[in-house]
Order: structure tokens, then sequence, then C-alpha cells
């Protein structure tokens, strides 16, 4: 009888302890590193904020982790800070503001990431790669690829004007959207470019192919213009498309600042490419009236390569000696026969207006290739 009340006690004891561990168990919180949890202030110095934790212990914010908003912090404020130490020297839990804010922004991040927002960054520094660009305490990095057409250093491969034309939007703001979010790498790239994508697409879209427009030159570089047009659009003029003849230097014939007009060539996701030579007569539609094959024609070298001579013909076209076609002795180097900017009588040996390609060559007695059906 004694064994089996002994028994019950113990089993009533157990079952009490049950009961008061389910009514008290959740003012018990087990905390980890780096965790996010809500405290609430108590008081507020220049070095330390003190905090109640859960009720059940406390805590301190140290001045090297403040946040940008803790002179508007007062006693009985409600905070999330992060846990970055269980317990100091003394037993007091060491907390973070500026590690919560930072991880509030990245989690506000991730959703604007998720949902292709966009928003305003600002500019704080810049290098030969691009911008860094801060928003809500978390920097992260805007590469020059991916910066909006209007703002695009286009100044080819000279590194340091690439460098001080980025330096100039220090301290601006610009609007973008997240492309690349990667908490574990650290990683965190934004666009302006993908923040104006769908709105300079709706504008591109009214173009018309074929349209002509009035342009000022914002970018002269070694494959082309860059041009401004209405409504804040940007194209494109390659260099093949700024004249009929060969171009070799377009910043000797332009600068920024120039008005050309332009035709729209081709709309494709925003991108416009034109053409200024579009709009001029096509020389190569008389050249068939002008010249025909077995012509002796004058022309000057206007460039050698290891294949042949290219050939400024009236200034107007340019033919191509092949280096087969330089001399009746077999030769290797081109320039051992011709030399860039003299001038050698040729024959006409080819003509295709509908390619723009006209063969010509130096020797004394040319084979003339005969049409099919001649």
């Amino acid at each position: 009888m004694v064994k089996d009340s002994k028994t019950t006690k113990e089993k009533e004891k157990k079952e009490s302890m049950a009961l008061l561990w389910e009514e008290i168990k959740d003012s018990f919180k087990v905390f980890s590193e780096g965790e996010l949890i809500e405290v609430t202030v108590l008081t507020v110095t220049r070095s330390r904020i003190w905090v109640d934790v859960a009720g059940v212990t406390l805590g301190f914010i140290p001045e090297r982790e403040y946040s940008s908003n803790v002179k508007e912090l007062k006693p009985g404020d409600k905070i999330m800070a992060t846990v970055i130490a269980l317990e100091d020297d003394q037993g007091y839990l060491v907390l973070s503001l500026k590690r919560a804010e930072r991880e509030r922004s990245l989690f506000s991040l991730k959703e604007k990431y998720d949902s292709g927002q966009t928003f305003p960054v600002k500019v704080v520094d810049a290098n030969r790669g691009g911008l860094m660009v801060e928003t809500c305490g978390v920097v992260g990095f805007l590469p020059v690829s991916q910066l909006a057409p209007i703002h695009y250093p286009k100044v080819g491969n000279d590194k340091e004007e690439i460098l001080r034309r980025l330096q100039q939007f220090i301290g601006q703001t610009l609007n973008v959207k997240v492309i690349n979010f990667d908490k574990s790498l650290n990683k965190l790239i934004f666009s302006e470019k993908a923040a104006i994508s769908e709105i300079q697409e709706e504008k591109a879209s009214q173009l018309k192919i074929g349209e002509k427009l009035t342009a000022t030159v914002t970018g002269v570089v070694d494959f082309g213009l860059f041009v401004s047009l209405k409504d804040g659009l940007e194209g494109l003029v390659h260099i093949s498309e700024v004249a009929w003849e060969r171009v070799t230097d377009l910043k000797s014939r332009y600068k920024i600042g120039d008005k050309v007009e332009v035709m729209v060539l081709a709309i494709d996701r925003g991108k416009i490419s034109l053409s200024l030579k579009r709009l001029l007569p096509d020389p190569w539609i008389e050249i068939s009236k002008k010249y025909k094959v077995g012509d002796k024609i004058k022309g000057v070298v206007t460039r050698v390569t290891p294949f042949g001579a290219f050939v400024r013909i009236n200034n107007e076209i340019d033919g191509l000696a092949h280096i087969s076609e330089l001399s009746d002795e077999k030769i290797i180097d081109p320039t051992a026969v011709v030399k860039t900017g003299q001038e050698y009588e040729f024959t006409i040996i080819s003509i295709e207006p509908e390619t723009h390609r006209i063969g010509l060559s130096l020797k004394k007695n040319p084979i003339i290739p005969q049409k099919t059906g001649s």
C-alpha cells in the first residue's frame, strides 16, 4: 500500500509539472546567434540601448550596432534586433539594430526581386565596371552594361573616360530593378536598363520602319553612332549604315551634339537600328549604267589586307582587288605591289550592284569572267 501511494504521488507530481510547463513554456525562449527577435526598449544612452527580451532576460545594443533611427527611440518602443552574442562577460544578450535593419532590407529586396518592382537607389561610388548603389542601408552593384541607354558612357574602350563619366552619377538617384539576388553569396545586382525596358519598348513600338527622324549624336564609337530620338528614345547607327562608301573614322565626321537625319531600319525589343545612308541616293544603282566589265578606271587604294586591296572609285564607291589580281606574278604580300593612298589604273572584272561589289584587277591582261549563258 505504501509503495502504491508513493507511486501515485510521483505520478501526480509529474502531471503537475507538465501542466505548469504548458502554462509557462512560451515565456522561456531559446535564442540563437543571427536570429531576428522583438525586444522592448528600456533606456537609450550614447553608448548602449538597454532592452527587455521577452520578459526573461536583459540585453543591450552597443553603439557600433546602432541603426540610423536611434534618435527616434524611446522607452517602451518595441523594435526588431538581431542576436549577435548569447551573452557577454556579464551574462547579457548582445544585439544589433544595424544587422536587423539589413535583414529587413534584404527581405524587402527579395520581395522586389520576386515581383520585378522598380524602385530608386542612390549612387555612392563608381569604378570602371559600373556603379555602387545603396538602398535602405544595403549596397549593391549596377554594371555599366545595365545602365539605361541615355546614361551609358559612349566612349568606346577609353577606360579612364568611362570612369570619369560614371563618377558624375555619384550622389544621384536612379530607378532600377533587382536582376540578381543571392543572399548566401552576398550578391546583389541592379539594372537601370531593365527598369525602363517596358516603357522603352512601348515607346519604340510607336515608331514605323522606314520613318524619317531628326536625331542628335550622343556618342561616337568605333562601331557606330549613338543618337537620341524623340520621347527619350535612343538608337544606333551602325558604321555600315553611315554612308554608301566604306567609312573607317567616324570621329573625323561626327561629334557629340551634331544633328542628323536618320531612317528607322529595325526595332527589336526596344532596340532601335537606324540608317543615315538610306536617306541618300544609292550610287550602286547607277554603277551598271556608268561602268561596264572591261573598263579601265583610276582608283585610290584605301586599305591593304593580306587578301587584297580596297580601292575608292570616283570618291563614291569601293571596289576590291584580290591579291590574285594585283600582279601577273604570284605574290604573297600585297604591299609589295600597292600602297595605301596611291592611285592606280585598274580594270573592272566584275560588277554586282545588288550586293554592292565591284571586282578590280591590276594585271596587264586580266581574265574577265564570263556570265553563265552569255
